[in-house]
């Protein structure tokens, strides 16, 4: 009954669309979710405590499954169901189309997709063999033997090319041109995609005639765990020969602002940001970081037109191009994201674009 009220509670709020309102009804999260559930910093076991396990199984948020060897980065989730809603719903899936989802997890988009299209007709790929075993059981229990394959994602799954369809459950920085050349022309590529800067954007791109490119729009303001092989580095970099002084940026314009920090991220590739709290006053003791592997800024949260505020090093002077990044984004109207979108060709050309194609950004 709580799955129930939860999938009215998205119909109602126009996250779920009739034509996949009945999917949703027939396969509830809770078939698909592990017994044990990382949340609020602990472990939560279904054995022990089956009323909390199912109070959140049944709850519109993210649940993590799997965490990395340190304990600490979550490496696999069962994803917001008002997110996964509204990705199925940019798929734009019909009978008879054949979808590539990749990024298995616990299954529970591919059942999904298997209840909406039929299993034969969705094949999923996931790169840890535990996970994609113990969700090809589920989907098998419950009647939907989805071709549930071991694999690295970005590589496709060319032998069951070619997809009308593809549907990546893992942010991205680079859209792999495999994903292209395995979707048939004029087919959907939906994916997360996102910068160092800022994770990031839901982005629905059409596979062209030729079939040698994909373009379209950032249609979502979402976040998702990076593919393992795309994700932003440490942080670790050494500072010497520090330059300071004042800002004309408020940090807290960006560290506040998701459509800023997206812009100047598609403005500056290959930039890594990060904000650091001392204490409990986030403004008065923070500072807002930015690096790129051999240069590096921070500005600080407070006083940021003081003398000593901002200080950067190496051979960039990388808050002057934030700063710029912002003041350009500013003088475009302050776009959102869904003004933006990318081109990506099969031999692996990115080309960011505000509001057309033709009206490239860089």
């Amino acid at each position: 009954m709580k799955w129930n009220a939860l999938t009215d509670t998205l119909r109602e709020s126009g996250a779920l669309s009739a034509d996949w309102e009945p999917a949703f009804r027939a396969v509830p999260r809770c078939l698909f979710v592990p017994d044990r559930v990382h949340h609020g910093g602990e472990w939560l076991d279904r054995t022990e405590r089956p009323v909390e396990w199912g109070e959140l199984v049944a709850s519109d948020i993210p649940l993590v499954t799997r965490l990395d060897e340190d304990g600490r980065t979550p490496s696999s989730s069962s994803s917001m169901p008002t997110v996964v809603a509204r990705m199925l719903w940019h798929l734009r899936v019909a009978d008879g189309m054949r979808v590539l989802d990749i990024g298995t997890g616990a299954g529970w988009t591919a059942a999904l997709l298997a209840r909406r299209l039929g299993a034969e007709n969705v094949t999923t790929v996931e790169l840890d063999p535990e996970l994609s075993g113990a969700a090809r059981c589920r989907l098998a229990a419950n009647g939907l033997p989805v071709r549930a394959v071991v694999g690295d994602g970005m590589l496709g799954h060319p032998a069951g090319a070619p997809y009308d369809r593809v549907h990546v459950t893992a942010a991205v920085q680079r859209v792999p041109g495999a994903l292209i050349e395995q979707t048939v022309p004029g087919g959907v590529i939906v994916v997360p995609y996102g910068t160092a800067f800022c994770n990031g954007g839901l982005l629905k791109l059409t596979v062209a005639d030729d079939g040698r490119s994909a373009s379209g729009p950032f249609v979502e303001d979402v976040a998702f765990m990076w593919v393992r092989d795309q994700r932003p580095g440490s942080g670790e970099f050494e500072i010497e020969d520090v330059r300071h002084g004042p800002s004309a940026l408020d940090p807290a314009a960006v560290a506040e602002c998701t459509d800023a920090a997206f812009a100047i991220g598609l403005r500056l590739p290959g930039l890594f940001r990060r904000e650091v709290w001392a204490g409990y006053d986030r403004f008065g003791t923070g500072r807002f970081e930015v690096w790129d592997g051999v240069s590096y800024a921070h500005c600080r949260l407070a006083d940021r037109d003081g003398e000593h505020a901002v200080s950067q090093s190496g051979p960039r002077n990388l808050w002057d191009e934030v700063t710029a990044a912002h003041a350009w984004w500013r003088r475009q109207g302050e776009p959102g994201l869904d003004r933006f979108g990318l081109t990506v060709t099969v031999a692996g050309e990115h080309r960011v674009w505000l509001d057309e194609p033709d009206r490239v950004v860089g």
